[in-house]
């Protein structure tokens, strides 16, 4: 990965008759570049672009963009893949500018969520930094649902403590439903993945089945319902679970040819990673 220095700007300064606006323009330039030995976690596990990475930091600070114009963007550059390019510059901008960061706190856990559960083997360095920030914004406000979802699916996606992930979204659940309240879109997926992460199939299933009739027109419902069937080596269900996931095909079948299949296939496997 490439270094960034000001030795070239340091030596101009010696020779200042030397110095070309050329050779200011490009000290700027790397002095403004992100410094990726110090905010990009070294490991193999954490790969990025560093072409990029600047690209992207160039468009963050433009600044005839407001500030929801910035949180649009890195929400796409997210679901399109850059989590880690996000991840590093806003652990620069954290750094540096801490009250410039505070407007993006919500990207940053997206993009630290999004490295933890699309990534095979995720950074263990970027999961301590995960798990403790994460931790720390369940304990200041532990009655929030969107922290503890948070929380509890890091620890279940990273595999760094299922059983406790799991336990804080069935208390969540045992709360709501003492307390009379129905458990939304989000807790009801969260648990659907609690319950398989334990090995309770049964309920896994059962959360799936009020998200189907929530979300009627959401194939990677079914999707993954086939997967706990799967797991349960339930040939028949794991079958009608993927007839119904892949029903929105036939149309795109029939008008495209079977080519069209995979094409689908592709899309529900990005849906349920996002």
């Amino acid at each position: 990965m490439k270094k960034f220095t000001v030795i070239g700007f340091l030596s101009c300064l010696l020779i200042v008759s030397g110095c070309s606006t050329y050779g200011m323009n490009r000290h700027l330039a790397e002095e403004e570049a992100i410094d990726t030995d110090k905010y990009a976690y070294q490991d193999e596990n954490f790969t990025y672009n560093e072409e990029t990475l600047q690209e992207l930091a160039e468009r963050f600070r433009n600044e005839d963009l407001s500030t929801s114009n910035i949180n649009s963007i890195m929400e796409d550059e997210i679901k399109s893949g850059n989590f880690n390019e996000v991840i590093i510059y806003l652990r620069e901008l954290q750094a540096e500018e801490e009250d410039e960061a505070a407007p993006f706190s919500r990207r940053y856990i997206e993009a630290l969520e999004a490295h933890v559960q699309r990534t095979a083997e995720p950074s263990k360095a970027l999961v301590e930094d995960a798990v403790a920030l994460m931790k720390q914004q369940y304990e200041l406000d532990p009655e929030s649902e969107e922290n503890t979802i948070d929380y509890a699916k890091l620890l279940i996606d990273s595999e760094y403590d299922v059983e406790q992930g799991a336990q804080l979204l069935f208390d969540l659940e045992e709360n709501m439903e003492e307390n009379d309240e129905q458990p939304g879109r989000d807790l009801l997926l969260a648990l659907a993945q609690a319950y398989f992460a334990v090995g309770d199939f049964e309920n896994s299933l059962e959360r799936y089945d009020e998200l189907t009739a929530l979300d009627t027109e959401d194939p990677t419902h079914f999707y993954r319902m086939s997967e706990v069937y799967a797991a349960m080596d339930d040939r028949k269900g794991e079958k009608e679970a993927l007839t119904q996931a892949f029903e929105p095909t036939a149309e795109f079948l029939n008008r495209y040819g079977d080519k069209s299949y995979n094409l689908y296939k592709d899309y529900l496997n990005a849906s349920i990673e996002e």
